[in-house]
């Protein structure tokens, strides 16, 4: 849990840093809520789940911006004779690039696409079970709807990840999954 704090705390420091050193950077904070849906073999541990996070981003002009992203979901593993709750903590860096087009009644439309690294934790409630961390990267598609200082927003992403099993002896493996997100985003300028 250490590390989880750890990460969170450099996230939040690096994109608050970044958006200090130039007049022309913007800060953002973009909390958000969704599903966490599992794929392929990582189907057959984990259930569909919530997912709850929060994004801080600077604006390094009209269509680049730096992101930092904490997330944390509450699943339900599915493995043999352990039928216990996981903690999965995701936290990673990336960039997005997109557009902006007005629209009616001063609002913005501003799709956007993105890539980023970082890494996943899980904690198991199961005692016969090991927490584990690994590497991490995604790659994302969505939509911010912006008046104003405020925007609702809408981001896909399809993560890949190496995963290490909590059963001791069991090799890491690449996995993937998808998360759709849903959250509103403050502007601060």
């Amino acid at each position: 849990m250490k590390r989880i704090g750890l990460a969170v705390g450099l996230l939040a420091a690096g994109a608050l840093s970044l958006s200090t050193q130039a007049p022309a950077e913007k800060a953002e904070i973009r909390p958000f809520v969704g599903a966490y849906l599992p794929t392929g073999p990582q189907r057959d541990l984990f259930k569909a789940a919530a997912l709850f996070g929060t994004q801080v981003a600077a604006e390094i002009d009209e269509t680049l911006h730096l992101v930092g992203t904490f997330a944390w979901s509450p699943v339900h593993n599915k493995y043999a004779g352990v039928d216990e709750n996981v903690s999965i903590f995701s936290y990673d860096l990336g960039v997005e690039v997109g557009v902006t087009r007005p629209m009616a009644n001063d609002w913005l439309f501003k799709p956007f696409a993105g890539l980023g690294v970082g890494g996943r934790a899980y904690e198991f409630k199961a005692t016969t079970l090991s927490d584990r961390s690994c590497a991490a990267a995604y790659g994302s598609l969505g939509s911010e709807l912006q008046i104003a200082r405020m925007a609702l927003r809408f981001e896909a992403r399809d993560n890949v990840f190496c995963y290490k099993s909590p059963v001791a002896g069991v090799d890491a493996k690449t996995r993937n999954d998808v998360v759709l997100a849903f959250g509103v985003a403050y502007h601060f300028r």
